[in-house]
């Protein structure tokens, strides 16, 4: 497997892609998701299961499509039992909010495709950084997360979780 990034070690390349592969799969996706949901103390009044534990009848999986999924969770680190119910280990935290910046990505794709026409469409040397400024907090701008990044790239914004890959 090639590495993602020549900083990154072999054994770090198997745990992203291990971990990848879990939540890969779209009913692993929607486990993931609904045991995120009921961890998140402020969906807890949104609960329909005062509990907090999660059915099998509420995932449409059958019991060794479950157990399968909620044991590659765990091994992959991203759950973790409390008791009678699953929640999300930090681990796991951390890529459940990934996966909403991800999705939050794609659901605005026509805004980003937007960016990168009128970048490339403007000269070779694409559009001052000025513009792109301001091109990416009028069409980004209440997508806090994306629009950083994005300002980031062009070295315009301090990101408050300054994002960086460690070396």
């Amino acid at each position: 497997m090639p590495n993602v990034a020549n900083t990154q070690t072999d054994s770090e390349s198997d745990t992203l892609a291990s971990v990848l592969f879990f939540v890969s799969d779209s009913k692993s996706l929607s486990l993931f998701n609904m045991i995120a949901n009921m961890s998140n103390p402020s969906s807890a009044g949104r609960n329909r299961n005062p509990g907090n534990s999660l059915p099998i009848s509420r995932t449409n999986m059958t019991r060794k499509q479950y157990y399968t999924r909620i044991n590659r969770l765990r091994e992959a680190g991203l759950i973790r039992r409390s008791g009678a119910k699953f929640i999300l280990t930090s681990l796991g935290t951390v890529i459940f909010e990934i996966h909403r910046t991800i999705t939050l990505a794609i659901r605005n794709r026509w805004r980003l495709q937007a960016i990168d026409s009128l970048d490339s469409s403007l000269s070779a040397a694409g559009m001052p950084n000025e513009e792109k400024h301001k091109l990416i907090s009028a069409l980004m701008g209440d997508h806090e997360v994306i629009r950083d990044i994005l300002l980031q790239q062009i070295g315009h914004v301090t990101v408050k979780n300054n994002y960086t890959p460690s070396t």
